[in-house]
Parts: C-alpha cells; sequence; structure tokens
C-alpha cells in the first residue's frame, strides 16, 4: 500500500469538532497487536464518533515506514498530518490507533509535543486512550514513548542479530537480486529468462567492450532493463549489476553512511572467523570472474579508482562532489589523459540527453575554485564557524589519534547524561522504587565521575585558524593536501558549482566567465 490521504468532499464542519485519522501499519508479517490499516481505521472513527468529532481527513502511512529514531526513514504523511494540525484551520484533533504506532523517537520527541499542544489547543487522540492534551496523561504518555523507543531500538537490534546470523550462513537477506539471478529457497541461482543477457553483459566486458556500447547494443535490440523499461540500460545500472557480490553468488554488506544513508553498491562479506568470502547461492559469474571484470572496469575509471587493499576510493578529481552542468544540473566525469585531462557534462559518457554539455579543462577549472576558496577564507573573521572548521579538519589530519579519544570520551559521558535523564524520568513515574531509583543514580553517577575524568585527562588539539587567514601560508597548506582531503573541504563553503558550455569550438577557457560558483549561506 502506497502513502495516500482521503480528504471528504463534503463540507467540513469547525476545526473544533474536526479530526484527522493517521494509520500506520508496520508489516504483513507483523501479527498479533499490529491491526491491519482497515481495521486502525474502523476503531479510530469509532472513537470519534463517540466524541462527536467529523472525520475530514484520513492519511495512510507507506507500509514498512518505520516509526523510530533508528530507522531514519521520513514519515511524509505523519509529518503532513503534524504540520496541518499546527496550521488548526481544517481540523485540530488527529486520532490514532496507538501512540507509538505514530511516533517512537522517544521521550525527547513526546515532550515537546506535548508543550505545543497545551499551548494551542490541538491534540492528538488515541484509541489507546492517549489524550496529549491532558495534562494528567503528560508524565505517563512520556513515559510510553521511551517505552516504545526502547521497544523500537530492540527490535533493530534483534533483526541486526538475526541478518548478521542469516548472512553468515549464505542465506538470502531479502530484496530484489541482481538481474539474472532469483531467490530459491533463501539462495540464488541463475534466473532461466534473464540469466542469458547478464552472462552476455559479462562476457562482453571480459571481452573489453566499455558499459556504453553495451548499453547502446541492448538499448538497440529493445531488450527490456531489469526494471522492465525497453531501451532503460544506462551506464550506471550495467555498473551496479556487474559490481554487486551476489551477481557472483557472493554474500554482500552495506555499511551506513555517516549521513544516514546507505551506499549504492553492497561489499564483500568476509567470515568472521575465517575472513573469507561467504557464498550466497549461484551467480551469473564466478568469483574469479567478478575480479576480472571489476580490474576492467577500474581501468577505465576516469573519475575515481578503487582502492582494493582498503576498500575505499581513491579520489581522482577535486571537483566530484559539488560540481554540475550548468545545462542540465547534472553530475560531471573526467576524460583525456595526463595535462589534457578535462571536466565534462557526465551526458556525454552515459548517453543521457543534455542541450548544451560542457567541457572544461581540469587543471584549470580547480585551480581557479581552489583560488576562490582560499580567498573566501582569508576574508572571513577569525571567529567565523567556518574557518574553525576548516582548521579543525587539518587537525583531524595531522593528530586523528587525539580527536578520536576525545570523541569517543565525550560520547561516554553523553550516554550517561542521558542514562541519568531517563532513570529520573522513571523514578519520578514510579516505575522504579525509591531504593531502585537510589541504587541506579548513585551507579550512574560514579560511572560519569570516572567518565568526565577521563575526558579531562585527555590532551585538547589546539585549532589555529591564522594559516587560512593569510593566503600565502594557506596555498602552501593547500597544495600540500592529498586530493580527497581537498575535496573533502569544499562542500564546507560550496554547495554548488556549475559550468557553462564555452561560446564556440577552440574558445579558450575563462572561468570567470564560465563558472558560477554557490556559496552557503
Amino acid at each position: 500500500m502506497t502513502s495516500s490521504t482521503r480528504r471528504r468532499s463534503t463540507p467540513a464542519s469547525s476545526p473544533e469538532t474536526s479530526a484527522a485519522l493517521y494509520l500506520r501499519r508496520s508489516s504483513r508479517k507483523d501479527l498479533g497487536a499490529n491491526r491491519s490499516l482497515r481495521e486502525q481505521e474502523t476503531e479510530c472513527r469509532a472513537l470519534a464518533a463517540r466524541l462527536g468529532l467529523d472525520v475530514v481527513e484520513v492519511y495512510e502511512e507507506q507500509e514498512g515506514t518505520g516509526a523510530s529514531m533508528r530507522s531514519r526513514k521520513r514519515r511524509p504523511k505523519w509529518e503532513q498530518a503534524l504540520a496541518d494540525l499546527d496550521a488548526g484551520d481544517r481540523f485540530r484533533t488527529v486520532i490514532v490507533w496507538a501512540l507509538d504506532r505514530a511516533d517512537r523517537r522517544g521521550a525527547d520527541v513526546l515532550a515537546g509535543l506535548l508543550t505545543r499542544h497545551a499551548a494551542t489547543g490541538r491534540r492528538i487522540l488515541g484509541v489507546d486512550g492517549t489524550d496529549t492534551s491532558d495534562e494528567r496523561q503528560r508524565l505517563a504518555t512520556i513515559i510510553r514513548g521511551e517505552i516504545a523507543r526502547e521497544e523500537a531500538e530492540n527490535i533493530a537490534k534483534r533483526v541486526t542479530r538475526t541478518k548478521r546470523t542469516r548472512r553468515a550462513d549464505g542465506r538470502w537477506l531479502g530484496g530484489r537480486p541482481p538481474f539474472g539471478l532469483r531467490v530459491v529457497e533463501g539462495r540464488v541461482e541463475p534466473d532461466p529468462d534473464t540469466a542469458p543477457v547478464a552472462r552476455r553483459i559479462a562476457d562482453e566486458v571480459l571481452s573489453g567492450r566499455s558499459l556504453w556500447s553495451i548499453a547502446a547494443d541492448l538499448n538497440a535490440e529493445e531488450i527490456p532493463s531489469p526494471s522492465g523499461v525497453v531501451k532503460g540500460w544506462r551506464v550506471n545500472s550495467l555498473s551496479q549489476i556487474l559490481r554487486a557480490p551476489a551477481f557472483a553468488g557472493l554474500q554482500s554488506v552495506r555499511e551506513r553512511k555517516p549521513s544516514g544513508g546507505w551506499p549504492a553498491i553492497a561489499d564483500v562479506y568476509l567470515d568472521e572467523e575465517t575472513r573469507r568470502p561467504v557464498s550466497v547461492g549461484v551467480g551469473v559469474i564466478t568469483p574469479a570472474e567478478r575480479s576480472r571484470i571489476l580490474a576492467a572496469l577500474e581501468s577505465r575509471t576516469r573519475e575515481d579508482a578503487r582502492d582494493v587493499r582498503r576498500g575505499k576510493r581513491e579520489v581522482r578529481s577535486l571537483l566530484g562532489d559539488v560540481l554540475r552542468c550548468a545545462s542540465c544540473g547534472g553530475r560531471t566525469s573526467v576524460s583525456g589523459s595526463g595535462a589534457r585531462k578535462s571536466y565534462r557534462c557526465a551526458a556525454l559518457a552515459t548517453g543521457r540527453e543534455c542541450a548544451a554539455p560542457f567541457t572544461a579543462p581540469r587543471d584549470a577549472l580547480e585551480s581557479y575554485v581552489g583560488e576562490r576558496f582560499l580567498t573566501t577564507l582569508s576574508t572571513l573573521e577569525p571567529s567565523d564557524d567556518l574557518l574553525v572548521e576548516v582548521a579543525a579538519r587539518w587537525v583531524a589530519r595531522v593528530e586523528p589519534g587525539a580527536l578520536a579519544d576525545r570523541q569517543e570520551a565525550e560520547d561516554a559521558v553523553a550516554a550517561l547524561d542521558a542514562d541519568l535523564a531517563r532513570a529520573r524520568r522513571l523514578a519520578v513515574s514510579g516505575v522504579l522504587t525509591e531504593e531502585e531509583a537510589a541504587e541506579e543514580m548513585s551507579r550512574l553517577r560514579r560511572l560519569r565521575v570516572e567518565a568526565v575524568d577521563r575526558l579531562a585527562a585527555l590532551p585538547t588539539p589546539a585549532i589555529d585558524v591564522s594559516p587560512l587567514l593569510d593566503l600565502v601560508q594557506s596555498r602552501e597548506a593547500w597544495e600540500g593536501l592529498p586530493v580527497d582531503e581537498r575535496r573533502s573541504l569544499l562542500p564546507l563553503a560550496i554547495h554548488e558549482i556549475r559550468v557553462l558550455r564555452a561560446s564556440g569550438r577552440g574558445v579558450r577557457f575563462r572561468p570567470d566567465e564560465r563558472v558560477e560558483i554557490i556559496w552557503h549561506a
């Protein structure tokens, strides 16, 4: 079921006597206390009728959308329901089946919600008895919200443990397998319908053909892409298929990025004891062929090259994260060799359409952007947040161990502060007896003192911004940084760089006329 909003077509009553329903179900497999959307709606409408409220809108969240902080998934219908409730021009009551079905982000989020509703006369009612406008329920609601948060965390941990076990056993973890494969009894095997095409793709890469030419042939022959679209083959889709560990019958694993997202391509999962790849079935290609294919792909890569030993990318271009084509807004790639390398609109390499794709000499463009970046830094006040952040990154480079130790110690103090706050709430609510609360609080305070002492004993690396205010010094420091570190610094100040197409063939590159730098506000 997809997210949807159903609005009543007949004239609504006043906002004070109107209500909206919010419905969300975690999973089709989660039975028991988890009601279907139709069951939830029936019970919510019954509550509205008992209270004399006219239901004017129904918000239905997509199935599987997480309500917890851990899931990091957006819930657009819940966000919309809360925004419309705050507006209050159509309704001032939202009815849910149970508050933890709507929000499991814990006491901090709920406390703000309750305070806002008490001040504005809005409310969330639950079939479970929740009433966010009732001051007498405030503490109990917060405690229930905290219990729901802990339950969500525990569920997530159990799921993680289950996946770890299934991964180590070589079982497919779920989702659609790579093109050319199907899942049978928890293991992958070649799909009779699509495996021949998948094998052809692999053979052509092994023979030296480029992904662009393979995609062009598949589109010309009108062979449906993995999504079923005719002429839908792209270089990126071919690359993802070939790089997927399961394509070679190998188990995969993904590590969440610091931003909260997930990488598009998974890594090969290694057994924790033997450090050898774990099989998840029979692939379209063999692991040995996969190694040859990856080597072939990497040898042709213009933008980046994979560092096999560390499992990270060795950055070859400075502007890849922020550079865009001014015509189509698309990302860019690097072409050419030696001193003649150029940035260009990626549409030229992937077969996408662009009305005015650009090319620009790499060295000249990077030099221009680097100089603009350093000049901007030199004009800032010493206390400016951007200067401090750039200087801190430099400290992290020259003293990574010291910063990591401090961060770990600070996290330990913060975690104990959170435990103390939670213990106080549980004591006030009566969940803990007076004796239990005294014992727990004493233990946590003792641990916090020890954590604070450990933090105090660690040296604080000095963050000196003065070199960044001197263009001569900053230029020397900039040139001494590896490309990947310079690349990570640019997005701190630059939102996007747009490059226009040259006015004519052979026209000299003038960055002040063709390059627009969009700075962060």
